[in-house]
Parts: structure tokens; sequence; C-alpha cells
């Protein structure tokens, strides 16, 4: 109704025509109400549409009606079918043009088409650049947490702004260091920050502010300066301090300062002050103590007698609140390493020395390095494992004893050949060792030991109780001696009874001077020639028939043979022919040792008294040798423990607090304890530090995940990635039209959080690779190894009969562990391979 022309004509024509011409004013009536009509199928709203016009460029009014209009004149390249109110894309559209190629622009796009948002990501960010890291070196001042807010009172004023909104338990307050209470003295209006005094403090007094939690953020950008040193920062940023140092003495607040702004040296425990305006622009004083603690304890002389636990006094330093310590280690004075001087013989790694004469204080030591190589002493050692006791009721008579040797054994047999020999290798002088435990207080020099041992039944044994010899020393080589020259040992001094220990030259130089003295087994009766390359060894005063059997282990002039046929008590042939390399042809009246008659080194010899020797040589000119037993095996070594400071030298003080406020180093007192001669020197930590640098960007690292090289297409300036939940096609066309930068390489990623709906099917297969490569050869079922263990793998359970194996690509199934380096399958393989993984699939 209140559009239609039709009803308003009667007034809107002047008065005159309305009295003269009332046909006329009818006729106007009736033609807008025509047009106003509707007449059968047609719309008379014209008048209607005239009077909208001014509403038709409003796009929200008329966005229905002009859809296609405003798309194909302001949004050509836009879908009509967009997530946003279309009316707001196209008033916005414009900014969209305007921010072509921005990162703001493909975000305002997703938003607008998709009602989702978009992550543009810069390969260019992540190439290695060359000498283009960010290196940043942080310079910090520490300070007390203790901040204060400072006003001078003028005598009449009784209200103060603190420095941030406080409650009445957040804040402790002094006048002239003297402590006010709470309502008695002051009161506090925490909505206006307000400290206010029931009295005004008298003029001059200074009010003290101490703020239990202060919000040290708002320190950023205001200036330090020390009130002592006079020297100032620009504070870039502040932070408590999370970290802790190992002493545990506090979190300081640590203002970040410009190294540009930073004038003057500030110094330890002083007083430094910071302004801030307040939001009522009102400038408050805020003051702190820099944080300068005693860090350590450094120990110049360590003295003598001190207790843990002794009090020791710091004095002096200008402190704030003073430090406090306390001896917390001294050194028991106990043995705590050894020095070996001569490593006798007959050692393996970890035999065990064990102090002699401390009692009831023991010390017990460990070797841990021999020198195995048999250059200065034996390097092996044959013994028995068989236990009589487990023979102990078998009757003599009986035509077998049950020896584990493998035949049949009885009184005539040998006991070398029945009994279980094992071989110890490895073995020799020692070279290093350590303290296990000592609770010694002396130096100590006297060791027992058991040796090199060897297990028998369910015990260990040590080869030392055979008392055999282990070790002969050249002390004088002399000259014109042969290899195999005889070593004649003498009579056994009193109180020695070992018998069996023989020996010859092993080594001589070009002019015949002895280098090294082999410790061979005992020799049997008689003597023995041989001729140069030949087998046949004639017996003098021998019986070859008794005291060998066929296949013992023999050795004459230091040649080691083994009995291959005995013709008589005089003659015997052994399986490789003598040669003498020294200009001789022969042998006449050779000792012949035999390995079967003893064990190698005799037995039942004292350390430090053994008979003397003396070498015999086929050569009369030969002389001027001298050698002589040093050593038992498992015995003779020359050791000494050292000792670790002195009984109650202090080793380490612990600080109990490190105190506050300190200007400079204090003294520490050592001489109210101990011996008093001890000194130490405290240390004080800077309260202004450079930090350590550090990058903080990847940019140039080398080892950094997130570099990659530069590339041709990826990698390169220009290249943008879009990551977003829509679907790639539904904004290609698009983005590739409306925004995308011209020059640069498009790229999109599935965002991480995107769904997918999968039609397939996914199988999942475990696999395992074995160490060490295999090689298979066509047509062979078997698989041989390279450093495998495949015997190992099958007792863990990796790899077992009828598991599932890949070689070289060829699956197969394992029918067989044969040892730790082979394996059969099922069938064979197909191609051969070398050095390729062994990979089990099941």
């Amino acid at each position: 109704m209140d559009q239609k022309t039709s009803i308003l004509i009667n007034r809107q024509v002047p008065e005159y025509i309305r009295d003269e011409y009332p046909v006329f004013v009818s006729f106007l009536e009736a033609y807008y109400e025509y047009l106003e009509t509707k007449q059968g199928s047609q719309i008379n709203d014209l008048l209607n549409v005239s009077k909208d016009i001014r509403r038709i460029s409003d796009v929200d009014e008329s966005i229905d009606k002009f859809e296609d209009s405003f798309f194909n004149t302001f949004a050509t390249l836009l879908p009509k079918d967009v997530a946003v109110d279309k009316a707001f894309l196209i008033k916005h559209v414009l900014p969209l043009y305007l921010s072509k190629g921005n990162e703001k622009s493909f975000k305002l796009l997703f938003r607008m088409l998709f009602s989702d948002d978009v992550e543009i990501k810069l390969p260019k960010n992540d190439i290695l650049r060359a000498s283009d890291g960010k290196w940043t070196v942080d310079n910090t001042l520490r300070i007390e947490t203790d901040i204060r807010s400072v006003y001078t009172a003028n005598g009449s004023n009784t209200t103060f702004y603190l420095a941030q909104t406080s409650g009445e338990s957040d804040i402790t307050v002094y006048v002239n260091d003297v402590l006010k209470t709470l309502a008695t003295d002051y009161f506090v209006r925490k909505e206006t920050r307000k400290l206010i005094f029931n009295t005004a403090p008298a003029a001059n007094s200074v009010i003290k502010v101490y703020y239990n939690t202060f919000d040290i953020t708002q320190l950023a950008n205001r200036k330090v300066v020390g009130l002592t040193s006079g020297a100032s920062a620009i504070i870039e940023r502040a932070a408590p301090r999370i970290i802790t140092d190992k002493l545990n003495f506090g979190l300081p607040f640590e203002l970040f300062v410009s190294d540009k702004s930073y004038t003057g040296n500030f110094v330890n425990g002083e007083e430094v002050s910071i302004d801030i305006l307040d939001s009522n622009g009102t400038k408050i004083v805020l003051t702190a103590d820099t944080f300068s603690i005693i860090t350590k304890i450094q120990i110049v002389n360590g003295g003598a007698n001190y207790n843990v636990g002794d009090i020791v006094p710091i004095i002096g330093g200008g402190f704030t609140t003073q430090s406090t310590a306390k001896v917390s280690s001294v050194s028991p004075g106990a043995a705590a390493g050894m020095i070996v001087y001569y490593g006798g013989a007959g050692y393996n790694v970890a035999s065990i020395l064990t102090s002699t004469g401390t009692s009831p204080l023991t010390l017990t030591g460990a070797i841990d390095i021999v020198d195995g190589s048999g250059a200065n002493s034996a390097n092996t050692y044959t013994v028995s494992t068989d236990l009589i006791s487990t023979y102990a009721n078998v009757i003599l008579s009986n035509t077998d004893y049950g020896f584990p040797a493998g035949f049949t054994e009885n009184v005539d047999t040998r006991i070398v050949d029945a009994l279980t020999p094992i071989t110890l290798t490895g073995i020799g002088p020692l070279t290093n060792a350590f303290v296990l435990y000592s609770d010694v207080t002396s130096n100590v020099s006297q060791f027992i030991s058991d040796g090199a041992v060897y297990q028998a039944g369910d015990n260990y044994y040590g080869i030392s109780a055979f008392r055999s010899i282990g070790r002969i020393d050249v002390v004088a080589g002399g000259m014109g001696y042969r290899v195999g020259d005889e070593i004649v040992f003498g009579s056994n001094p009193a109180g020695c009874y070992g018998q069996d220990a023989a020996a010859a030259v092993k080594n001589v130089s070009a002019t015949g001077a002895i280098s090294k003295i082999e410790i061979q087994p005992a020799r049997i009766n008689g003597t023995a020639n041989v001729l140069n390359n030949t087998v046949q060894v004639i017996g003098t005063g021998t019986d070859f028939t008794n005291d060998l059997r066929v296949g013992d282990k023999i050795v004459i002039r230091s040649q080691e043979r083994y009995i291959n046929a005995i013709t008589s008590s005089t003659t015997a042939n052994v399986n490789v022919a003598f040669q003498f390399f020294d200009s001789t042809t022969w042998s006449n009246n050779s000792p012949v040792g035999s390995f079967a008659r003893s064990i190698v080194g005799g037995i039942n010899y004292a350390q430090n008294n053994f008979p003397l020797l003396t070498v015999s040589s086929a050569n009369t000119q030969a002389s001027g040798a001298n050698v002589k037993i040093t050593a038992l095996m498992g015995d003779g070594e020359q050791i000494k423990s050292t000792i670790t400071g002195n009984p109650g030298q202090i080793l380490e003080i612990t600080l109990v607090s490190g105190g506050s406020g300190y200007q400079y180093v204090p003294e520490v007192d050592l001489t109210g304890s101990g011996n008093g001669l001890a000194s130490a020197n405290a240390v004080v930590g800077s309260s202004y530090v450079s930090l350590p640098g550090r990058w903080t960007t990847s940019d140039s690292i080398l080892s950094s995940a997130d570099r990659k090289i530069q590339g041709r297409d990826y990698y390169v300036d220009f290249s943008y990635v879009t990551s977003s939940l829509t679907d790639f096609k539904k904004y290609k066309t698009i983005l590739k039209d409306l925004l995308h930068p011209a020059g640069f390489a498009k790229y999109a990623e599935v965002n991480k959080n995107a769904n997918f709906v999968s039609t397939g099917s996914l199988t999942a297969t475990k696999t395992n690779t074995i160490s060490g490569l295999v090689t298979v050869t066509s047509g062979s079922i078997y698989i041989t190894g390279n450093n495998t263990k495949f015997n190992i793998a099958n007792t863990r359970g990796i790899m077992t009969v009828g598991s599932t194996i890949s070689v070289n690509g060829e699956s197969k199934t394992i029918s067989s562990i044969i040892s730790n380096t082979n394996v059969a399958v099922s069938s064979s393989f197909t191609y051969s391979a070398s050095a390729q993984p062994l990979i089990i699939t099941t």
C-alpha cells in the first residue's frame, strides 16, 4: 500500500484541477491503478520497480535478483556455489583483487569460497644457504627477585601508586627500613593500585615496597642504571631464570640487554634502578640488587686431618647475606692405584691380586692388561682338568678305569695318555693392574695371586699352585751361542724342591748373542744324535721304547717334532726332517724333551729361591752369557700401590648457601679445623654475563634435517605450496586464474588432518635383517654367511626352521640351521648372488 501511487493522485494535483477537471483526475487514478494492478498473466509492477531503484544498488538488498549480473561483472573468476554469503563476497572482492599474490589473499579466498583455512609454505625457507644462519649472543644482567618500588615522602602525601596490581598480602612495606604493619600503618586499594598510609610519612622519608611476586615482563624496553657503577643498558626483554645451576641457590631474574646500548660495567652486589610509567603516566622508581653469589670453592691445598662436615667460614666480600660451606669429602689416604715395575709370568686378564702383610686391612687389585705375545715369557700353559676324586673308588686291577680319554685305561696306561689336557693361551707378564678395593693407608708391595685360572669340575684353579718355572731373563747375551743350546739347571738351593724344568736357547743375534730363552718340557734319559735333513734320531743311553710312544711330541735343539716310529731303545723316526741353519750339519749328544713327561716348566720350585743356570753350547768358543730364572707361573711380579692424598686431606668443599650481594671475593678460612694448613679460594659469579652464542636459525647448518640443497623446480626462491583440507581439484583453476603470482611454481600437498576414504586393503609384513652378509649359488639350497650368527638367531627366536627368508629378492623357507654361517632352505635358488643381506619376513 505504501508504494501505490493511484491513491495519492487526488492529493498530488492542484486544487483548481480537482475542481474544474474531476474527470481528468479520475482518469489519472484509473491509469495508475492499471499500472499497479495485475491484468491476467501480466504483472504491471513498473511503478513498484521504479520505486526500488534506489535499493537495487545495495548488494544486500538485490543479490537474489541480480546475482548473475554481479558475478559476471565483478567476479567472473569465482564460482557461484561459494560457501560464504554472496553479498559479502561481492562487497569484498575488490580487496581480494588488490592483494593478489599476498599470503593473506590466499587465506581470504579459501575462507570465502570453501570456509576453510589454507597454509602457504615457501620451499625457499628450507634451502641451505652458506653463511646465512642467524647467530645470537645473549647478554644478561641477573638481579635478585626482591624488586621494590622506592618513594620519597614530602610530609603531606599519604597516597602512593604501586608498580603493579597488588593485594594486601602481596607486598611488604618499609619506611626508613622500618617494617610497617597492615591496617595499623597503611592499607591497599588493589583496584586502583594505591598504597595509602593512615598518617603521611615524614618529609624525606624513604618508602620501600617489596613485591612478593613481581611481573618482570613490564621491565622490557626500560633503561636499567647501576647506582654504584653508573653503567646502563636498555632491557630488551626480562624473564625469570627457570633452570637452576648445580648449586640450586635460587632463580634470579634475567634482564636481557642490548650490547649496543650497554655502557660502563655493572659490578657485583650493586643496586640498580629502573623507571617505569604506570597506566596513569606516573613515574615509579624500581630498585633491585644484582645477583652475585659464591658459586664454588676451589681447593688450593687440601691439608690433612680434616673431617667431613667441618664448617668452612667465608669471611668478608661485602655481602648482603653471608655464604656458608662445609667439607664434604676428604681423602682416606688409602691406596688408590698400582704401579707395575716387573710383570712376572703366567697371568691373564682379570687375574686377582691380594695384598699380604696388611691384615686386618686389605688391598685387592685386578689385572687388566697382560703381555700375551710370548716375547718375554711363555704365553701358553697346559694342564689337566681331570679330578682324581671322580675316580677315587676305582680298583687298580680294573681293566678299564673309565677315564674320558676315549680308549681303555688301566694300570698299564701312561697317566699322561689318560688325562684330559687344556691349554691356556694369551697368558704372560702383567703390564697394568688397578685397585678394586682398599682400606690400606700405606704403600703395599707384597701381593699374592692365583695367576691364570682354569675350570676343573665346578671349581676354578690357579696355575700358580704348580710352581712351574715361567720366565727366564737374559742378563747378558754373550757371543757365539746357537739356537738349541741347552740351559743347564744347577742344584736346588735349600728350601727349593723343584724338578723337571728344562730350557734351551730359542733366538740368537748374528754374533751369537742370546736374545730369548724358551722353557721346554722335561728331558728323557740319554741324549740324541741327528743329521741335517733326516728324520732319524739315534740315541745314546736312551730308552725310547719305555720313555716315548708313537705320537708323542718331542723337542731337540729347540725343534719340535712328533714320533712316527720307534724301532729300538736307541732308534726312532720323527714326522719332519730336522734342519740346521747355523752352518752345522748335525746335532750330537743333544737332550731330548718330551711333552708327555711332565708339565712344561716343572713343578715345586720356590719364587726367589731358584737354582742357578748355565748355558751349554755345542760351540766351544761361546762365552759370556748370563741367564737367570725370575718368575714362576702366576708369580714374580713386582708391584707397588700408590696412596692418593693424605689422611683427612680435603677433596671437596660444598656450599650450603651461596649468600647474596657479594661485591668482592671473600676469604675462605680453614685454620680452625684439621691441621689448619689447608687453603681455598671462593669464586663469585658475575651478575653480568655474556652467554655462549647460539644459532637461532638452521639456514646454514649442514647437519640440520630441515635444510635442503637448492634444486631446479621445488627448492627454489620462486615456488610455493598450498596445504588445505579442500581437494586440490576444487581450487586449482580458481587459484591459477585469480591469485597465482606470475613466475612462481605452484605445488599442493594434502593436509595431515584431511580425511581419506580407502577402497582397498593394506597388508603389513614385519621384516627383520640378520647381521652379516650371505652368498647363494644358482641350483643350490645352501646359504653361506659371512659374520652371521644363525645359531644365535635361532636361540633367540629371530630365525627358526620354517621361517621365510629373502635373499636377492628370492623368498625361501628354512629347512635346517646347520651352523652360525650355514643354513639350508626348502628349494634351490634360481640366481647366484654374493654379499647380500638376509631378510627374515616371517
